[in-house]
Protein backbone atom coordinates (compact mmCIF):
# COMPACT_ATOMS: atom_id res chain seq x y z
CA UNK A 1 0.00 0.00 0.00
CA UNK A 2 2.82 2.32 0.93
CA UNK A 3 4.66 1.84 -2.57
CA UNK A 4 1.13 2.27 -4.24
CA UNK A 5 0.26 5.93 -2.46
CA UNK A 6 3.91 7.06 -2.73
CA UNK A 7 3.75 6.31 -7.27
CA UNK A 8 0.15 7.06 -7.05
CA UNK A 9 1.87 10.92 -5.17
CA UNK A 10 4.80 11.02 -7.94
CA UNK A 11 2.49 10.64 -10.93
CA UNK A 12 0.04 13.05 -9.71
CA UNK A 13 2.93 15.55 -9.02
CA UNK A 14 4.29 15.12 -12.53
CA UNK A 15 0.58 15.47 -13.53
CA UNK A 16 0.07 18.53 -12.25
CA UNK A 17 3.67 20.02 -13.29
CA UNK A 18 2.70 19.61 -16.90
CA UNK A 19 -1.38 20.91 -16.61
CA UNK A 20 0.15 24.03 -15.03
CA UNK A 21 2.16 24.70 -18.10
CA UNK A 22 -0.93 24.69 -20.14
CA UNK A 23 -3.99 25.06 -18.20
CA UNK A 24 -6.68 25.93 -21.17
CA UNK A 25 -9.45 26.61 -18.57
CA UNK A 26 -9.49 23.18 -17.07
CA UNK A 27 -9.36 22.55 -13.32
CA UNK A 28 -7.16 19.45 -12.43
CA UNK A 29 -8.17 17.46 -8.97
CA UNK A 30 -5.72 14.78 -7.49
CA UNK A 31 -7.30 11.93 -5.67
CA UNK A 32 -6.31 11.02 -2.56
CA UNK A 33 -5.27 7.31 -1.73
CA UNK A 34 -4.61 5.40 1.18
CA UNK A 35 -6.97 2.84 1.56
CA UNK A 36 -8.93 2.32 5.49
CA UNK A 37 -6.05 3.07 6.81
CA UNK A 38 -5.32 6.31 8.80
CA UNK A 39 -1.94 7.09 8.39
CA UNK A 40 -1.84 6.57 4.61
CA UNK A 41 -5.10 8.62 4.25
CA UNK A 42 -3.87 11.47 6.18
CA UNK A 43 0.14 11.81 4.98
CA UNK A 44 -1.88 11.72 0.90
CA UNK A 45 -4.14 14.26 2.48
CA UNK A 46 -0.93 15.90 3.88
CA UNK A 47 1.09 15.93 0.49
CA UNK A 48 -1.22 16.28 -2.05
CA UNK A 49 -3.26 19.51 -0.64
CA UNK A 50 0.11 20.86 -0.19
CA UNK A 51 0.19 20.92 -3.76
CA UNK A 52 -2.01 23.86 -5.94
CA UNK A 53 -4.61 21.75 -7.47
CA UNK A 54 -8.10 23.05 -7.81
CA UNK A 55 -9.92 20.35 -6.34
CA UNK A 56 -9.59 17.01 -3.95
CA UNK A 57 -10.88 13.85 -4.90
CA UNK A 58 -11.28 11.01 -2.71
CA UNK A 59 -10.81 7.56 -4.93
CA UNK A 60 -9.24 4.34 -3.92
CA UNK A 61 -10.49 1.65 -1.87
CA UNK A 62 -12.71 3.16 0.16
CA UNK A 63 -14.14 0.89 2.28
CA UNK A 64 -15.99 -3.06 1.86
CA UNK A 65 -19.43 -1.03 2.18
CA UNK A 66 -21.37 1.99 2.80
CA UNK A 67 -20.74 2.17 6.55
CA UNK A 68 -16.93 1.66 5.98
CA UNK A 69 -16.93 4.61 3.68
CA UNK A 70 -18.73 6.38 5.91
CA UNK A 71 -16.66 5.92 8.99
CA UNK A 72 -13.58 6.56 6.54
CA UNK A 73 -15.41 9.70 5.36
CA UNK A 74 -16.02 10.90 9.37
CA UNK A 75 -12.40 10.90 10.49
CA UNK A 76 -10.99 11.80 7.05
CA UNK A 77 -13.30 15.08 6.12
CA UNK A 78 -12.30 16.98 8.75
CA UNK A 79 -8.84 17.28 7.95
CA UNK A 80 -10.49 18.96 4.58
CA UNK A 81 -11.63 21.69 6.43
CA UNK A 82 -7.98 22.90 7.37
CA UNK A 83 -6.95 26.49 6.14
CA UNK A 84 -7.18 26.57 2.42
CA UNK A 85 -8.03 23.28 1.99
CA UNK A 86 -12.10 24.09 3.48
CA UNK A 87 -12.30 26.45 0.09
CA UNK A 88 -11.75 23.78 -2.41
CA UNK A 89 -14.30 21.55 -3.91
CA UNK A 90 -14.13 17.69 -2.73
CA UNK A 91 -15.29 14.91 -5.02
CA UNK A 92 -16.01 10.95 -4.53
CA UNK A 93 -15.14 9.04 -6.91
CA UNK A 94 -17.13 6.09 -8.17
CA UNK A 95 -19.69 6.05 -5.55
CA UNK A 96 -23.45 7.07 -6.29
CA UNK A 97 -25.59 4.81 -4.07
CA UNK A 98 -28.10 6.25 -2.03
CA UNK A 99 -26.86 5.70 1.83
CA UNK A 100 -23.02 6.33 0.43
CA UNK A 101 -24.27 9.99 -1.08
CA UNK A 102 -26.91 10.80 1.83
CA UNK A 103 -23.91 9.98 4.48
CA UNK A 104 -21.00 11.37 2.56
CA UNK A 105 -22.67 14.64 1.63
CA UNK A 106 -22.91 15.36 5.42
CA UNK A 107 -19.28 14.51 5.69
CA UNK A 108 -18.73 17.49 3.30
CA UNK A 109 -18.21 15.67 -0.08
CA UNK A 110 -19.22 18.11 -2.87
CA UNK A 111 -19.53 16.30 -6.12
CA UNK A 112 -19.90 12.49 -7.21
CA UNK A 113 -19.52 10.03 -9.91
CA UNK A 114 -20.09 6.65 -11.00
CA UNK A 115 -22.35 4.22 -13.21
CA UNK A 116 -24.46 3.20 -10.33
CA UNK A 117 -27.71 4.71 -11.74
CA UNK A 118 -27.13 3.54 -15.29
CA UNK A 119 -26.17 0.27 -14.49
CA UNK A 120 -28.86 -0.79 -12.42
CA UNK A 121 -31.49 0.69 -14.81
CA UNK A 122 -30.02 -1.38 -17.65
CA UNK A 123 -30.57 -4.38 -15.01
CA UNK A 124 -34.13 -3.58 -14.43
CA UNK A 125 -34.09 -1.50 -11.15
CA UNK A 126 -35.44 1.72 -11.14
CA UNK A 127 -35.05 4.19 -8.51
CA UNK A 128 -37.74 5.89 -7.11
CA UNK A 129 -39.15 8.34 -3.95
CA UNK A 130 -40.92 5.27 -2.48
CA UNK A 131 -38.09 2.51 -3.31
CA UNK A 132 -36.94 0.71 -5.56
CA UNK A 133 -39.03 -0.51 -8.49
CA UNK A 134 -37.81 -4.07 -10.02
CA UNK A 135 -39.50 -3.73 -12.98
CA UNK A 136 -38.12 -7.60 -13.87
CA UNK A 137 -39.75 -9.05 -11.06
CA UNK A 138 -43.99 -9.75 -10.86
CA UNK A 139 -46.24 -9.43 -12.64
CA UNK A 140 -47.54 -6.30 -10.60
CA UNK A 141 -45.63 -4.27 -13.14
CA UNK A 142 -47.21 -6.00 -16.29
CA UNK A 143 -50.55 -4.69 -15.83
CA UNK A 144 -49.63 -0.88 -13.95
CA UNK A 145 -51.57 0.59 -16.43
CA UNK A 146 -51.10 4.50 -16.20
CA UNK A 147 -48.57 4.13 -13.66
CA UNK A 148 -45.31 6.20 -13.47
CA UNK A 149 -42.05 4.92 -12.14
CA UNK A 150 -42.54 7.75 -9.61
CA UNK A 151 -45.29 9.99 -9.55
CA UNK A 152 -43.60 12.94 -8.39
CA UNK A 153 -40.63 12.91 -11.41
CA UNK A 154 -40.83 15.31 -14.28
CA UNK A 155 -38.32 12.95 -16.42
CA UNK A 156 -39.53 12.16 -19.70
CA UNK A 157 -40.03 8.66 -19.27
CA UNK A 158 -42.81 9.49 -16.31
CA UNK A 159 -44.01 11.66 -18.32
CA UNK A 160 -44.51 9.68 -21.47
CA UNK A 161 -44.93 5.71 -20.46
CA UNK A 162 -45.78 3.42 -17.79
CA UNK A 163 -44.62 0.68 -15.42
CA UNK A 164 -46.32 -1.49 -17.97
CA UNK A 165 -45.07 -0.48 -21.06
CA UNK A 166 -41.65 -0.18 -19.63
CA UNK A 167 -42.19 -4.06 -18.03
CA UNK A 168 -42.92 -5.06 -21.56
CA UNK A 169 -39.90 -3.29 -23.11
CA UNK A 170 -38.25 -4.76 -20.57
CA UNK A 171 -39.24 -8.27 -21.15
CA UNK A 172 -38.59 -8.36 -24.93
CA UNK A 173 -35.18 -7.13 -24.19
CA UNK A 174 -36.07 -3.85 -26.11
CA UNK A 175 -32.57 -1.39 -26.34
CA UNK A 176 -35.16 1.27 -25.60
CA UNK A 177 -35.92 0.10 -22.28
CA UNK A 178 -32.54 1.00 -20.62
CA UNK A 179 -32.42 4.31 -22.61
CA UNK A 180 -35.54 5.33 -20.93
CA UNK A 181 -34.80 3.61 -17.40
CA UNK A 182 -31.58 5.36 -17.31
CA UNK A 183 -32.91 8.61 -18.24
CA UNK A 184 -35.41 8.35 -15.45
CA UNK A 185 -32.78 7.19 -12.78
CA UNK A 186 -29.93 10.15 -13.54
CA UNK A 187 -32.81 12.15 -12.95
CA UNK A 188 -33.96 10.71 -9.89
CA UNK A 189 -30.19 11.28 -8.65
CA UNK A 190 -29.96 14.94 -9.89
CA UNK A 191 -33.14 15.55 -8.16
CA UNK A 192 -31.77 13.54 -5.19
CA UNK A 193 -28.74 16.07 -5.03
CA UNK A 194 -30.87 19.03 -5.48
CA UNK A 195 -33.16 18.53 -2.56
CA UNK A 196 -29.27 17.75 -0.49
CA UNK A 197 -28.47 21.12 -2.00
CA UNK A 198 -31.53 22.95 -0.73
CA UNK A 199 -31.41 21.25 2.89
Amino acid sequence: LVESVNRSHRWEARSLRKHLDDVKQQAMYCVVHGGVDVEMRTESVDYLTSLPFDGYAIGGSLGKDSDELLKLLGWMMPMMEEGHRKNKPRHLLGIADEKSILGSVGHGIDTFDSCYPTRVARHGTLLSRKGKVHIKSGITHSKAYGLPIDDECECSTCKHYDRSYLWHLFKAKEPLFMQLAAIHNIQYMNDLMKQQRQE
